[in-house]
């Protein structure tokens, strides 16, 4: 991982916790527009979006109302609850010192440019004639927000951007496949709709897949992980979405490759990753390529493993396994 990981303590954070806080603050997206791209609930996002805001400060108290602040610094609040939050900062010293201890971290995650600048001064005070308020009264004072009830949103829209950014359908598919793994991973009560399979890989000669997410991880002491997803497409035919990260970055001559192995050794190479790993760490591919999409099912069903490997350009065969996962027959 780049420095800013070992710099920022985000690698303190649980897996769920730093992907909810990335995919919010990389794709500027609510946390219902998160909750829709991956079929989870609203409440398990911004669940693990404040928990891993709060791991960022270990040795600091929370403040009372700090799901509140941590939805205002992840962009989560119209207009007039932001204003309610930063009056908050403004009178509560604790608070504002917790907010800059969090934001900290979060202004070094691609996409932290966006979290906004914490309010300075203090809270213009209460213009008083003779010790007396000059202010109108009212029958009623207006309430204050519960600290853990996020403000609406308007319907269709997004409390950062306005859904005025558009991202295409394979980059939805890579974050959400990207997501599905940690925000899913240990969600002790998992909706049963995340847990549907997206698609059922089936060919005439082959058994029907047994599952759509192939969870990968590196072997041991590396810390890459990812997940293979299948979708079935407009044209009925079945593909894959795989996304990881923690890989290490291609090196001249390098390229990752997708393979599915058997346990006899046999391999099938399913395509190599046209994307070189960059700092990020991340890798991403999709596939197959449109001469093996009638076999590819068949392959799914019959071998037992997939891996992601470093193979030198033009390997016939699997090279140093950088990730791997069990198939359905693996199982079975």
């Amino acid at each position: 991982m780049p420095p800013r990981s070992r710099a920022t303590g985000f690698d303190r954070l649980a897996p769920d916790q730093r992907a909810a806080l990335e995919l919010v603050l990389r794709q500027g997206r609510s946390y219902g527009e998160l909750s829709d791209l991956l079929g989870m609930p609203e409440e398990t996002i911004r669940a693990r979006a404040r928990s891993g805001l709060a791991a960022l400060a270990p040795d600091l108290p929370a403040p009372a109302r700090s799901g509140e602040i941590a939805d205002w610094l992840l962009g989560q609040q119209a207009e007039a609850h932001a204003a309610r939050t930063r009056e908050l900062l403004l009178a509560d010293p604790a608070a504002h010192a917790w907010a800059a201890t969090v934001s900290a971290p979060l202004r070094a995650v691609p996409g932290g440019d966006a979290v906004p600048p914490l309010p300075t001064g203090t809270k213009p005070a209460e213009p008083r004639v003779n010790g007396k308020s000059t202010r109108p009264a009212r029958d009623t004072p207006p309430p204050s927000p519960p600290a853990d009830v996020p403000e609406p949103r308007a319907p269709g829209g997004s409390s950062r951007l306005g859904g005025a950014l558009i991202i295409g359908a394979a980059v939805v598919l890579v974050a959400a496949v990207l997501a599905f793994v940690y925000i899913r991973g240990d969600d002790d009560d998992p909706d049963p709709a995340a847990e549907a399979p997206v698609a059922t890989a089936t060919a005439s000669a082959a058994p029907a897949a047994a599952s759509n997410d192939i969870l990968l991880r590196g072997p041991a002491g590396s810390k890459a992980v990812g997940v293979m997803r299948l979708v079935q497409v407009n044209d009925g035919t079945v593909r894959f979405a795989l996304a990881a990260q923690d890989v290490a970055p291609n090196k001249t001559g390098e390229t990752y490759s997708l393979w599915f192995r058997k346990e006899d050794g046999s391999a099938q190479l399913i395509g190599d990753v046209k994307d070189p790993v960059s700092e990020s760490g991340e890798l991403t591919s999709a596939g197959p390529g449109n001469d093996d999409v009638d076999e590819f099912p068949e392959w799914f069903a019959t071998y037992d493993t997939v891996l992601v490997t470093r193979d030198d350009e033009g390997a016939k065969e699997p090279g140093v396994v950088i990730l791997s996962g069990d198939l359905p027959s693996a199982s079975g």
